[in-house]
């Protein structure tokens, strides 16, 4: 289909979708109270990443003397070491930090996940952002119920004996708070209801970071709008370790999940139902 994708087929749809008739570029007459109960009015385009995006985003992580070794005659012969090696070994080990395997190094920020992607009919690429939360919906077959919008927080912290809380979690606007959520509601194929909830985590490898990055979010999932009903959910999970499990209330029985495990499990093993424990 190449780039016909996006200069025919979806200005078209867009198109049908505003009126069902055109003439000269322009829309002849609006539709009808049937046309538009028959129309759609959400339209969502997934692009899903191909082979040859695959192979571009590998990222070979290999020490100097082994490259030479590989790059030698002996071992590009047929029977020779490279073609084993690469089979064996690289896709397993040297590239397992490339963005197309699953960086997990990268859910630190899960909109800022990139990958680079080649534009139809050309041989330039450009780096595009991945859609992690609806990657991981279709990994799950989560039917969604809800997706709560991305809300931004700052935070002032307390010393509680060895351990850091939140003193203060206030809302800011857009972008500007150090810490962000988004929460996504849902069903799994087998009807147990799940809460994902997706955040950043700004304290990377900085001293007491885990535990800045987790005491936030602590105070979040204690006042955010589902507080009082957590409880309905059979499973809840969040991106990085964390210690959502030790909030709950005498009665409820939910499973704190971390996502990145299932994400790679879904991924990269078996991918039949039957193998499929969420």
């Amino acid at each position: 289909m190449a780039h016909y994708f996006n200069t025919v087929l979806l200005p078209r749809v867009k198109k049908v979708t505003y009126s069902p008739a055109w003439k000269n570029g322009r829309p002849a007459r609006l539709a009808t109270c049937e046309e538009a109960d028959r129309s759609p009015r959400i339209v969502k385009v997934v692009r899903l990443e191909s082979y040859e995006d695959t192979l571009n985003n590998l990222d070979v992580r290999r020490p100097e003397p082994l490259q030479r070794l590989l790059d030698g005659p002996s071992a590009r012969c047929p029977s020779g070491a490279r073609e084993d090696y690469v089979i064996r070994y690289m896709l397993d080990v040297e590239t397992r930090h490339s963005p197309s395997l699953l960086n997990l190094a990268s859910f630190l920020d899960p909109f800022a996940y990139l990958l680079k992607v080649k534009r139809p009919g050309s041989d330039e690429s450009l780096e595009v952002a991945v859609d992690l939360i609806e990657t991981f919906n279709w990994l799950l077959g989560l039917r969604v119920a809800s997706v709560v919008a991305t809300r931004s927080f700052s935070a002032t912290f307390s010393a509680c004996g060895k351990q850091r809380r939140v003193a203060a979690l206030s809302p800011t606007g857009a972008g500007e708070g150090r810490w962000w959520f988004r929460a996504v509601e849902g069903k799994l194929p087998d009807d147990r209801r799940a809460l994902i909830i997706w955040r950043n985590r700004p304290g990377g490898d900085e001293p007491d970071g885990i535990e800045r990055d987790n005491a936030v979010l602590d105070a979040w999932f204690r006042e955010s709008r589902n507080a009082n009903r957590h409880g309905e959910f059979d499973l809840v999970y969040a991106n990085g370790d964390h210690n959502l499990e030790s909030l709950k209330e005498p009665d409820q029985n939910w499973a704190g999940q971390v996502i990145e495990d299932h994400f790679t499990r879904l991924m990269f093993e078996g991918a039949e139902d039957g193998d499929r424990a969420w």
